[in-house]
């Protein structure tokens, strides 16, 4: 990453949509560029575009995705992994506004390049990677959520939830120092549980 641009982090309802986002400088790798450039694009526009990734700079969107009751992982009925398991299916809708966002954050983007002299700005489509997080959201009551302010599950108290799927919804920054930091507190409160022959 060569910078984080903070401009849009604010919420702004007047921009037509709840949150912010940041704009992330990203260089780009021809494997990179190649796979996600525009996913299963072949021809002359697209080689071309690779032919000139040396001369291209790259920008992440990273905003907030607005929870959806209908997102989520369920096991498939019949098909099974080389153990034997039922494979997981991913369910993922994209919320009105998360679009808008996003919308809104390809033309400040384009903007800013054509601003530094940019010939052509690139919409690629959303990457199939993102920050997925809030399938094991914390609650203080079970019925709405799988685990208290501690990761802790509600129906099994030697189950702890340890990384992002206990967040209630993902906002625009990186998860990652979040979840340490939840982690330990969390571990803090094992140990305590523990001394105390509690689970």
């Amino acid at each position: 990453m060569a910078g984080i641009i903070e401009d849009e982090a604010r919420n702004d309802p007047a921009r037509g949509f709840v949150g912010g986002y940041h704009l992330e400088t990203i260089s780009l790798g021809l494997p990179f560029l190649a796979a996600f450039l525009n996913p299963g694009a072949w021809g002359r526009e697209f080689s071309g575009q690779l032919e000139q990734y040396d001369h291209m700079a790259g920008m992440w969107i990273v905003g907030e995705d607005m929870p959806r009751e209908t997102n989520r992982i369920t096991l498939h009925p019949t098909e099974k992994d080389q153990f034997g398991l039922p494979v997981p299916n991913v369910h993922f809708d994209d919320h009105a506004n998360d679009v808008a966002m996003r919308s809104h954050a390809y033309k400040q983007g384009s903007a800013l390049y054509q601003a530094v002299g940019a010939k052509q700005a690139i919409e690629t489509p959303p990457y199939p990677s993102t920050h997925n997080m809030g399938t094991n959201r914390m609650s203080e009551k079970p019925g709405d959520g799988v685990v208290n302010k501690w990761g802790q599950t509600h129906d099994i108290a030697n189950l702890f939830i340890s990384d992002g799927s206990q967040f209630t919804t993902g906002g625009a920054p990186n998860p990652t120092l979040t979840i340490v930091s939840l982690a330990i507190r969390q571990a803090q409160y094992i140990a305590e549980l523990l001394n105390k022959q509690e689970i």
